[in-house]
C-alpha cells in the first residue's frame, strides 16, 4: 500500500518555486531600478530552466519521504538459488516496513558480475540495491577489467548473515569424511572430480581446500551450481562445494553426503557434519558464504540510515530469523563501516588464493 503524503516534501520545492517566480518574472527590476525589458524568448528559456529545477526538487529526494516508489533488490543469479530465496524473504518484510513494493529482479551471468555491475551504475537514491554474496569479493581475483570496484563502487547497508561452505559428495561415491577421501588411494592419485561454477566463490574455495588438505582435485567448470549439482547427483562428478541451504534437500533425501564444513563449530541444523578442522584440515576456519545488502556508492546518509534500520528490523523478525537459521545462515552483527572493511579484507584474501593457485579468468 502506498504511504500517504506526509507534506514534509513541500519545503524541498518552495525555494524552487520562489526562484522560478523571481527569475522568470517580466517585471523583475534592473539594477538601475527601471523595469527590465524581457523578450518572450528569454522568458520561455528561463521558465524551461526553472521548471527543470522544480522537477528535480519535486522528486522524492527528501529522506523523510523515502521511499515514494517501488524498490528493486537485484539478485545476480537465476531464480531459485539461495540468494534469490533470501532476497524474496527480505523483500516481503521490507515491503511491509517501507509501505512500498519491494521487487526482486534477477540479473544473472558472468559469475554474478552482470547484476553487480548493473547496481554499481544505478542512481544512488536507495531504490536499487544488491543482494550480494562472496562473488562480490572473489570476482576481482578471477576477472580482469571489471567495470566497477568491488568495494568503493558500493555503500554497505548491512550484513544479512554468513554460512559455512559445505563439501558434498554424491551418494554413489560412498564418501562421508576426509578420512574416506584419504583412504581412497586410486582417486587420491588421479584427483577427485569436483564441479565448480566457473568464476564463482566455489571455484576459489575448491582451490584453497585442495591446497590446505593436500587432497588432489580435478576442477570441472560449470556455468552454474545447479548444473554441477545435477552431475553430482547423476554420478558424473564426485564432489561439490556449496552452502548448506543448497544441499540440504539432497542430504535429507540421502542422495548426497556431507563430508565437512568450514568454520570453527558445527551447525545446529546439521549437527552430524564435522568441521574440516575436526578432521585434521586447517586453514579453512574463516571461509564462509556471506550475504549482504549493498547500494551504489554515494547513497545519502539519511537514506542509508533508513535502510539500515529497516534491514535490522527485518532480520530481527522471528519468522525471518527462523528461516535463515534453517538455511544454515547465522546472523553477524556488523556496522556498514565494518562491512566495507570486511569486503576489503575478503577481496584481498581471495586475490592471494587466486594468485597462489594461478587462477585467472578473462
Amino acid at each position: 500500500m502506498r504511504k500517504p503524503h506526509t507534506g514534509v516534501q513541500i519545503p524541498c520545492i518552495v525555494s524552487g518555486v520562489v526562484r522560478f517566480i523571481v527569475e522568470a518574472s517580466p517585471f523583475r527590476s534592473s539594477p538601475s531600478g527601471s523595469p527590465m525589458q524581457i523578450t518572450l524568448r528569454r522568458f520561455l528559456a528561463t521558465a524551461v530552466a526553472a521548471s527543470g529545477v522544480l522537477a528535480s526538487l519535486a522528486a522524492p529526494t527528501c529522506a523523510a519521504d523515502f521511499p515514494q516508489k517501488p524498490i528493486t533488490i537485484v539478485v545476480p543469479y537465476t531464480p531459485g538459488g539461495s540468494s534469490d530465496s533470501i532476497a524474496r524473504l527480505l523483500g516481503k518484510k521490507l515491503s511491509e516496513q517501507f509501505g512500498q513494493p519491494v521487487v526482486v529482479e534477477n540479473k544473472p551471468g558472468a559469475g554474478a558480475t552482470i547484476g553487480t555491475g548493473y547496481v554499481a551504475k544505478a542512481p544512488a537514491d536507495g531504490y536499487t540495491v544488491l543482494l550480494a554474496d562472496n562473488a562480490q569479493t572473489t570476482a576481482p581475483a578471477l576477472y580482469q577489467n571489471l567495470p566497477y570496484d568491488a568495494v568503493s563502487s558500493f555503500k554497505a547497508i548491512g550484513m544479512v548473515g554468513i554460512a559455512p561452505a559445505m563439501l558434498f559428495a554424491g551418494e554413489q561415491t560412498k564418501l562421508r569424511s576426509i578420512k574416506d577421501m584419504r583412504d581412497d588411494r586410486e582417486r587420491s592419485k588421479t584427483g577427485f572430480t569436483i564441479g565448480v561454477g566457473s568464476g564463482s566463490p566455489s571455484h576459489l574455495i575448491a582451490e584453497l581446500f585442495q591446497f590446505q588438505s593436500k587432497i588432489n582435485l580435478q576442477l570441472i567448470p560449470y556455468k552454474g551450481a545447479s548444473q554441477a549439482a545435477a552431475d553430482v547427483l547423476g554420478g558424473q562428478v564426485a564432489l561439490l562445494f556449496s552452502n548448506p541451504a543448497s544441499g540440504a534437500q539432497y542430504i535429507q533425501s540421502g542422495r548426497m553426503n556431507a563430508i565437512g564444513i568450514t568454520g570453527t563449530q558445527r551447525l545446529a541444523s546439521f549437527p552430524e557434519v564435522a568441521t574440516f578442522r575436526e578432521q585434521g584440515v586447517t586453514g579453512l576456519e574463516k571461509v564462509s558464504y556471506w550475504f549482504a545488502l549493498l547500494a551504489p556508492a554515494g547513497l545519502p546518509s539519511d537514506v542509508s540510515q533508513k535502510w539500515e534500520k529497516a534491514l535490522a528490523e527485518a532480520l530481527a523478525a522471528p519468522d525471518v530469523a527462523r528461516t535463515l537459521t534453517g538455511l544454515g545462515i547465522t546472523g553477524l552483527d556488523m556496522t556498514p563501516a565494518q562491512m566495507q572493511s570486511f569486503m576489503t579484507e575478503d577481496r584481498d584474501t581471495w586475490s592471494k588464493v587466486a594468485k597462489d593457485a594461478g587462477v585467472k579468468l578473462q
